[in-house]
């Protein structure tokens, strides 16, 4: 599931913006609207007391454990830095996907 935290504290406005997004990138996962982002990400998830950034990526295992926090986006225009973290995600999540 993904948390969106939104620029605004008007929460019409925040909910188009996260069905927008959505739909640009085809998002197959829940979005939960979260809160407002200079001050609730903190406020709403302590554990994150090594937060940097948006967007922060935190992989989480069956069993609720924290396996990875990965902040910042490599996209497609990065080259290497894309195909890297690419491939380092698709394996991580395959290897969870294998636990039990």
């Amino acid at each position: 599931m993904g948390l969106a935290y939104e620029r605004t504290t008007d929460p019409e406005r925040s909910r188009k913006s996260v069905r927008q997004l959505k739909e640009r990138f085809d998002i197959q996962y829940p979005l939960l609207l979260t809160g407002y982002t200079p001050k609730d990400a903190l406020t709403s998830m302590p554990e994150l007391n090594e937060f940097k950034a948006f967007p922060t990526t935190i992989i989480i295992d069956k069993k609720g454990k924290v396996r990875k926090i990965h902040t910042g986006f490599s996209g497609p225009g990065t080259g290497a830095h894309y195909t890297e973290f690419t491939q380092e995600f698709t394996k991580l999540v395959d290897e969870l996907l294998k636990e039990s």
